[in-house]
């Protein structure tokens, strides 16, 4: 007998298995179809759909460096070939520890087409979103072929879509990651399995190092929602906590990503605060409940000012409003009492202010409003309890006939083809109702998989219809080149120090650069992308946003000043700039300025720009010394090694990298002093006499902490897994008595 129940109990485990492993093959090779159909039809539509904005003007630059870095053997803490912005450790939206912008950054270099990066971005987190969607639908018992078509729905989910994969790489990897480690959550809640548990601990642990908390934010508001709803229907509080453990785990894990941004908090250039000013990147309620049509748009305060913004913020299914009315749901249900709990805490967030804290931009949590709500839709779908009524059907074509007058008013003088979608998309919701939300259409089998696709597919070309992509109209994007050019006579051993006002939308040499598109082409340069920025930095090299766009009037009166070293060297000399681009304004403006500093008009650019340069040559980040015998022996990212030859009296070094805590000197039989000089530079002080190789290297300050924590989150999820193991071969033993 008990060999028979030992038997019974394999061969339905082996038979769940299979099924498993049959169905998770479809589900992803019908994700890796529904990511190369995305991201191909998004990029036919507009060339350069996923690489625009800050993927321009922050990512490129700074991954290639990574990339860079990472090939060398080292952890791309500071990039040496880029001023503002170099610490990686500060710069959380970065995340350099994430697998895929490790590989990005691998991509991104060993590359010469600027688009590349882009598609494989949006492959890969297309293709994430909808595996999870798949995950999520499995964990809450919807059919195989409806979470198939969930996935497919949340894939092209338009804020992550438009406004993420294209120019916001890190809230696309952050958003569908945080998706994953929901996923694995459902799967946790279903059944606490090993793979489960290290499934959601490292997804939750790649969320985290993604660096984008709107996205682990939205995360515990999914988790708290579930467990809420879960304790109210009797699980006990052990149970709810079991699950949360590997998240808890994981952010004791994570703790090394983000300490080095706490330590270093108060010497940042973060804006916070709790305000709203003009309502912006705030979306209104009924941009989130009008969640059915992908053609329904509104005045938002967005970049460029209040405007008509032609992407459907909420939109999530075109299934939304048949279900909503012609299926019938329970409030009892707990699955369906979850996802409205849910529903509730997002779309709180989403309307929450423009500022909070050092959070912006409450546009962020609207993908949760839109995910959940296709789970709560495609839930109750997978139900099939229909209720038709000439009262439902009149609620239905009534609503559909709003939305297309209503809709069609508002843009039919700006876009007036928006009527012509939005009429398509009253057709759909007909079809829909016509093939789904009549109980005749219904069988107990399963809805199949290439007419519920077509669903999705035909709401991504009406949204590609309307609205191409945000760049050029809405955002900035430029048509990148694989290399640029630099006239022969400009001086590149050193710093380049751009004023150009903003970069030229077809660029072909360096003048026609901003931001950190110098670091793409290999420009050493001042100019960068920072958010956060460093106060004692930002008050000399002076300007209003992430993307150091440079004030001259500002700058050169500073940097031209003499400094009160050996030599009286300008500040210029100390950042190493060899080489400027002004315009013919600021040249005259400061003519005599620049001629005491050493610098003459050397080019003129084809859009008018100046080239300046100066004799000095600075072939290293090694800017100056009061010892001229002292020579660079190496340099990378992170150290430069010196010989430092016999000398008598005390030398001072000024490294021409930014300034942070963490920098520190070894290899000299004496004490070397790193500090900031004026907290901006780096400054060496060797004392007299001490003479050998000196090496000068960063290491985050708080990392021989925190790299402890890391270890007890890997501790704590070896014994949460073997307490489990006990738990389960117990239960084992005592099925088989």
């Amino acid at each position: 007998m008990k060999k028979r129940k030992v038997f019974h109990f394999f061969w339905s485990d082996m038979s769940r298995n299979n099924s498993f492993v049959k169905n998770g093959f479809l589900a992803v090779f019908y994700a890796l179809l529904v990511s190369c159909f995305v991201v191909g039809i998004c990029e036919v539509r507009f060339p350069s759909f996923f690489t625009i904005d800050d993927a321009q003007n922050e990512y490129l630059g700074f991954l290639r460096q990574y990339g860079q870095t990472w090939l060398s053997g080292e952890i791309p803490f500071i990039t040496k070939n880029i001023f503002i912005g170099d610490n990686a450790m500060v710069e959380l939206q970065r995340g350099i520890f994430a697998p895929q912008n490790i590989l990005a950054s691998l991509v991104t270099c060993l590359t010469t087409n600027p688009l590349i990066t882009g598609w494989f971005y949006a492959l890969c987190n297309v293709f994430i979103c909808c595996i999870s969607g798949y995950i999520i639908g499995r964990s809450l018992e919807i059919s195989r072929d409806i979470s198939l078509l969930l996935g497919f729905s949340i894939a092209i989910n338009p804020v992550f879509l438009y406004q993420y994969a294209g120019p916001w790489w890190n809230a696309a990897n952050g958003h569908a990651w945080s998706l994953l480690a929901i996923a694995t959550y459902c799967q946790l809640r279903q059944r606490m399995t090993t793979g489960a548990v290290i499934a959601n601990f490292a997804a939750t642990l790649v969320l985290l190092a993604s660096g984008w908390p709107h996205g682990f934010i939205g995360y515990l508001a999914v988790v708290a929602g579930f467990s809420c709803v879960d304790l109210a229907y009797g699980d006990p509080i052990k149970v709810l906590f079991r699950r949360c453990v590997p998240l808890l785990l994981a952010g004791i894990a994570a703790i090394p990503v983000y300490s080095e941004y706490v330590y270093l908090h108060p010497l940042l250039n973060r804006a916070t605060g709790w305000e709203n000013a003009d309502n912006f990147m705030v979306p209104s309620l009924s941009q989130l409940l009008v969640t059915f049509s992908p053609t329904y748009y509104e005045f938002m305060n967005y970049f460029g000012g209040y405007k008509s913004v032609f992407i459907p913020v909420g939109f999530s299914t075109l299934f939304a409003l048949p279900v909503a009315i012609f299926f019938r749901t329970s409030v009892r249900d707990r699955v369906l009492a979850a996802c409205l709990v849910i529903l509730g805490i997002t779309t709180a967030l989403a309307l929450m202010p423009s500022q909070m804290g050092i959070l912006r931009w409450p546009l962020r949590f609207v993908p949760y409003v839109s995910v959940f709500a296709a789970i709560t839709t495609f839930y109750v779908f997978s139900k099939k309890d229909i209720v038709e009524s000439s009262a439902r059907r009149n609620v239905f074509f009534g609503i559909t006939a709003l939305l297309f007058v209503v809709s069609a008013s508002k843009n039919v003088f700006e876009r007036p083809k928006v009527v012509a979608l939005e009429l398509l998309t009253s057709i759909a919701l007909v079809a829909v109702w016509f093939l789904y939300a009549r109980s005749k259409k219904i069988t107990d089998k399963d809805i199949g998989l290439i007419i519920p696709a077509a669903i999705p597919v035909f709401s991504l070309l009406l949204m590609l219809a309307s609205m191409p992509s945000l760049g050029r109209i809405y955002l900035p994007v430029n048509v990148l080149p694989s290399h640029v050019s630099v006239p022969a006579s400009v001086n590149m051993q050193g710093n380049l120090l751009s004023f150009v006002p903003w970069s030229r939308e077809h660029p072909k040499e360096a003048a026609d650069l901003q931001s950190s598109l110098f670091g793409y082409y290999n420009i050493r340069a001042l100019n960068g992308y920072s958010p956060n920025g460093q106060d004692y930095t930002d008050a000399v090299l002076t300007h209003d946003t992430s993307h150091t766009i440079f004030k001259p009037d500002d700058i050169i009166p500073k940097l031209a000043s003499a400094v009160m070293l050996p030599g009286n060297p300008c500040l210029f000399d100390l950042f190493a700039v060899s080489s400027m681009v002004v315009s013919s304004d600021t040249y005259q403006k400061y003519h005599h300025d620049f001629l005491a500093c050493g610098y003459h008009k050397v080019a003129t650019a084809q859009s008018g720009m100046l080239y300046l340069s100066t004799p000095k040559t600075y072939p290293a980040n090694l800017a100056y010394s009061t010892q001229t015998g002292v020579t660079v022996e190496r340099e990378t990212a992170n150290s430069m090694t010196f010989s430092v030859p016999a000398h008598t009296a005390p030398v001072r070094m000024v490294l021409s990298r930014q300034w942070w805590p963490g920098y520190t000197a070894q290899g000299l039989n004496c004490k070397v002093n790193v500090s900031g000089f004026q907290d901006v530079l780096v400054q060496v002080d060797v004392p007299a006499g001490c003479s050998g190789k000196l090496t000068v290297s960063y290491f985050p300050h708080t990392w021989p902490l925190a790299l402890v924590c890391l270890l007890m989150g890997v501790l704590g999820l070896v014994v949460f897994l073997w307490q489990l193991s006990r738990e389960r071969k117990l239960q084992l033993i005592l099925q088989m008595r």
